[in-house]
């Protein structure tokens, strides 16, 4: 009769699986896991426990977990490397993201074209055109830029008062338009960056 746990190749031995997420030998293999789902791609029990697994970057459910705007930690567990090593990537223009008073605004769309543009699967080529844009109105407010930076109110808002962000203060609101704001992200781009180079 097969065991119900998975036994390890070592008598009594315990190895962990490359995601730290438990040990060969103790763990059931028919338990319910009760990682997160962003780890769930992490690790294969039948992988070598030293080999590094990527997470599934074509698997549209695996980027779902993931907000439309990025951040470090974000950009680290997907490509798995470490922040400082996301922060040079960026800095030097080989992530594609967009640096707005010292703060990055990553957003997803990009990372996945860009992703997808550096597939040994893909046709070579410069990553595809996003609008990260497209599904909003033309005119805008903060609620709606909070949405798209990923930043909190009283950022956006002071973006808005040091005119970083271009905008029109009417009365007791902000009012952005799309084309100006679309502008700004070209201008803070870090592609115009590694273009030039």
């Amino acid at each position: 009769m097969m065991a119900t746990t998975a036994e390890s190749p070592g008598h009594g031995e315990n190895h962990w699986d490359n995601a730290g997420q438990g040990m060969h030998g103790t763990t059931p293999v028919d338990a319910p896991s009760s990682t997160r789902a962003a780890d769930r791609f992490a690790a294969r029990s039948d992988r070598n426990t030293n080999e590094s697994t990527p997470p599934m970057m074509d698997d549209d459910h695996y980027w779902d977990l993931f907000p439309d705007t990025l951040t470090a930690a974000d950009l680290s567990k997907i490509l798995s490397v470490g922040r400082p090593a996301v922060l040079a990537r960026l800095k030097s223009g080989i992530i594609p993201g967009h640096l707005i008073v010292g703060s990055w605004v990553i957003f997803k769309a990009e990372v996945r074209a860009w992703l997808d543009s550096n597939s040994n699967q893909a046709p070579a080529g410069p990553p595809a055109d996003v609008d990260v844009l497209a599904g909003y109105a033309d005119e805008l407010n903060y609620r709606d830029l909070m949405a798209i930076m990923g930043k909190t109110k009283r950022t956006i808002y002071s973006w808005l008062a040091d005119g970083e962000i271009p905008g029109f203060h009417v009365g007791n609101r902000w009012i952005i338009h799309k084309t100006q704001l679309r502008e700004k992200l070209r201008q803070t781009s870090n592609q115009q960056v590694s273009e030039e180079k």
